[in-house]
Formats: structure tokens, C-alpha cells, sequence
């Protein structure tokens, strides 16, 4: 990743010009969290780097071109994160909450096993790491919702540390206002299983879609498991579907207002390789649960995806990164790009247009915290320290203000003073 910050001064029109050039990582296994039109791309794994430690947003705020989107890059994260699934939450909702995923010591690499929640205050750009005696066993390829009460629930996954795997099919809820945890019911509960999607409808129904089992196995693509969150309940439907969709894991999904899950690309298992799939692009009815294979336009697709990020923005899903897959062999190629999809005409465009968009909807104002009798958990602390650019634009900022005084004042004594005024000329 690279990051260049220019500011030029110009004495004739009296401004600063900014440029700002960034280079995207081709990273796959990251994370994304949406806050006040900021979209933002939390760790990942970059096969030519080996870096696991991005850490950028998108300032959605401003249009532009998907060859040249608004990124900002931000400092490093204090710990490398991979294969993690993140929510917003909180006591104000301006927090992000990292669980899970493979994290590693920066400087050793050495993997960390405690410590599930890594947590980012947007208002401060602070990380801590909350430290709870309570936590689950680490997991990853997990996905992640929260509701308006701040409950986070995250189901199954695996573990692999050391040559030991294990594979779980419990229901954790993370409580991100009060910082602790619950379980939720097993009782009818689905096997364990991993890389699917879940998204979470406005009546508290958890929709479970993929994936696969603790046996490889790819879950078929017909069979919706459901999570009630009012009263802690599984319940499961098939789906109807006139079109053949081959089944898929390590896929994306995201809710549109009408009540639509869009989901795209995903993979394939074949010979224990990574295959593509198709349709790439499906949508489900989550009224009448029946997938339809949209048509869509433009030469603006996106290559055949996996392990990639998907989030919705007004009328625009955004698709994020992620490996390319071929038809019959593992593919070693990343994605640096971000797509983009108008969902009402399923257009696949190449320019975000920010006033199109429609404002973000404000969170559900937050409970207050419970009353806990358990110890409060350790927060570790990790400030940022200021980054060599930041001191180079205050420098830079400090010397424009001295430049402007002296410029004023040496025009301000010129007007006062006869000996410097010449009859006929022009200021």
C-alpha cells in the first residue's frame, strides 16, 4: 500500500492543493464496516506482501470513478487480522467490533489466541482490545449481525491452530453495550458450518444462506436456515428456484429496502480445489423464498469472486477485493478493485454518484447497559502515535500562515507609508 500527500501553496490565488494517491492492496478475507458514509476495510490477506495489517476507508461522501474510488488510508491496525467479520455497535453506535479471525503479533507473527474482540472508536481513531474471562474458543469464517438492541450473533465456524481443527455449532451473542457474552439456543439447531452468509430482516429473522459443513460439503443453496432472535428459536425452508444455481460458499450478501438478498459470486468445491460458480449473481424473495437469476448489463462486471466484501449504500452494492476463481483449478489471483451494482436495474456501472445516494439510516438509539454482577473486562488501550505525514502537513500548514502575515503585512505598511506609493499604479 502506498500513500503520497502533496500540498502545494500558490501566492497568487492564496490556497492549498492537495493530491492524494493510493495504491490498493490486493487483499482477500477482510472485513468491512459502514458508519456515517464511511466504508471501511479492516485487515485481509495480501498473498505478495504477506501484510494482514490494512486498514483504509472509502469516503463515500464524494463521487467518483471505481478506477480511482476515495480511499483513505489510516494507520496500520495494531495487530494483523484476517478471516474476521465485523459490526457496529455500541453504547452511540460510532464503534467497530472486530471478532474472531486469525490475529497475529505484528512483529513475531505469532498467532493470538485470546482476546477475540478487537474494537475502533471512530471518533477517537482509537483500537483496544477487550479482554473478557467469559470469551468463546477463536474462530473464524464467521459472519456477523447485530440488532437494535447491540447484540451481535455469530454461529458456528472453525478453529485451526497448531494442526488442530475444530468446527462449532453454537450460537454466540456478543452484548456490545455492556461487553459480554451469551449463548444462544442449539435446540433444532443447524450442524456446524462455515463461509456461509447471514443477514438479519427488519421482523429479527437471522436468514443462514451456503456455506459449508464440517465435512466440506457445500450446503445447497435451497436450503434457508433461519435464527429467530426475539425468541431464541431455529426454524428452516427450502427455496423454490426456476433457474439451475449451483450452490456456493465464501459468498456475499446484502438486504435492499424491498426485502431483496442479493448475493454474488462465492465458490465452488471440487477435489478439494476452489472452483467458480454460476450464476454469479442471484437474488432471493424473502417473502415467497424463491431465487431468480437477474439479467444484468454493462462490461463493468466484476470477475468471478470469492472471499470477498459486499455492502449496500443507497442503490449502490458495493463489491470489494477478493480471489478471482477459475472453472476447474485454484486461482492465485486477487482482486486490487472495488465493483459496483445498481440494484434497481441490476446494472453493473462504473461511477458512484454521492447525491444518489440516500442518506444513512440512523441507528436505533442504544439500551442503556444492564446492571452486571460479573467483573467489568480489561480494555487495552492502542493510541496511534502521529504518522511522519501528519507532522510534515503541520510544518507545512505553519509555515502558509507565516508566509500569509508576512504577505499582509508587508502589503498593509506599503498603503500606509508615501514613501512606497506610486501615483498611476495598480494593486
Amino acid at each position: 500500500m502506498e500513500f503520497l500527500n502533496i500540498k502545494a501553496f500558490d501566492t497568487k490565488k492564496l490556497r492549498i492543493i492537495s493530491i492524494y494517491s493510493f495504491q490498493s492492496p490486493n487483499i482477500y478475507g477482510h472485513s468491512t464496516a459502514l458508519i456515517d458514509k464511511r466504508l471501511y476495510f479492516i485487515g485481509g490477506y495480501e498473498l505478495a506482501t504477506k501484510d494482514n495489517s490494512s486498514f483504509f476507508y472509502i469516503d463515500l461522501n464524494q463521487s467518483f470513478d471505481v478506477s480511482s474510488p476515495a480511499y483513505v488510508p489510516l494507520e496500520a491496525l495494531p495487530v494483523g487480522i484476517t478471516w474476521a467479520t465485523a459490526c457496529v455497535g455500541g453504547a452511540n453506535n460510532v464503534t467497530i467490533f472486530v471478532f474472531g479471525g486469525i490475529n497475529q503479533n505484528r512483529t513475531s507473527k505469532s498467532q493470538i489466541i485470546d482476546k477475540l474482540i478487537n474494537m475502533f472508536d471512530t471518533k477517537s481513531n482509537e483500537w483496544s482490545t477487550l479482554k473478557n474471562e467469559g470469551e468463546p474458543i477463536r474462530r473464524r469464517n464467521v459472519q456477523a449481525v447485530i440488532d437494535n438492541k447491540g447484540n451481535m450473533y455469530i454461529f458456528g465456524g472453525g478453529y485451526l491452530f497448531d494442526n488442530y481443527t475444530e468446527f462449532f455449532n453454537d450460537m454466540i451473542i456478543f452484548n456490545t453495550i455492556t461487553l459480554t457474552y451469551s449463548n444462544g439456543s442449539t435446540i433444532n439447531g443447524p450442524p456446524s458450518m462455515f463461509g456461509y452468509t447471514a443477514t438479519l430482516l427488519p421482523n429479527g429473522i437471522i436468514m443462514y444462506i451456503g456455506g459449508r459443513t464440517a465435512v466440506s460439503t457445500t450446503i445447497s443453496i435451497k436450503n434457508i436456515t433461519m435464527y429467530d432472535v426475539n425468541d431464541d428459536s431455529w426454524n428452516y425452508t427450502i427455496a423454490k428456484s426456476q433457474n439451475v444455481i449451483e450452490d456456493r460458499s465464501y459468498h456475499s450478501a446484502v438486504l435492499t429496502i424491498d426485502g431483496r438478498i442479493i448475493c454474488y459470486g462465492g465458490a465452488g468445491v471440487k477435489s478439494l480445489t476452489f472452483i467458480s460458480i454460476s450464476p454469479s449473481l442471484i437474488v432471493l424473495n424473502t417473502t415467497s423464498f424463491e431465487w431468480r437469476s437477474p439479467e444484468y448489463f454493462s462490461t463493468n462486471e466484476p470477475p468471478k469472486l470469492y472471499t470477498h466484501s459486499a455492502n449496500l449504500v443507497g442503490n449502490y452494492m458495493i463489491i470489494g477485493f477478493g480471489n478471482v476463481t477459475n472453472v476447474n483449478s485454484t486461482s492465485n489471483i486477487t482482486s486490487s478493485s472495488i465493483y459496483l451494482l445498481d440494484i434497481r436495474n441490476y446494472t453493473w456501472i462504473s461511477y458512484y454518484e454521492a447525491s444518489l445516494t440516500s442518506p444513512s439510516p440512523s441507528p436505533s438509539p442504544a439500551p442503556s447497559p444492564a446492571p452486571s454482577s460479573s467483573p467489568s473486562p480489561v480494555l487495552d488501550q492502542h493510541k496511534p502515535s502521529l504518522s511522519a505525514g501528519a507532522i510534515v502537513g503541520i510544518t507545512i500548514s505553519a509555515a502558509i500562515v507565516l508566509m500569509l502575515l508576512l504577505f499582509f503585512g508587508i502589503r498593509y505598511c506599503r498603503n500606509r507609508s508615501p514613501h512606497f506609493y506610486i501615483a498611476g499604479s495598480q494593486e
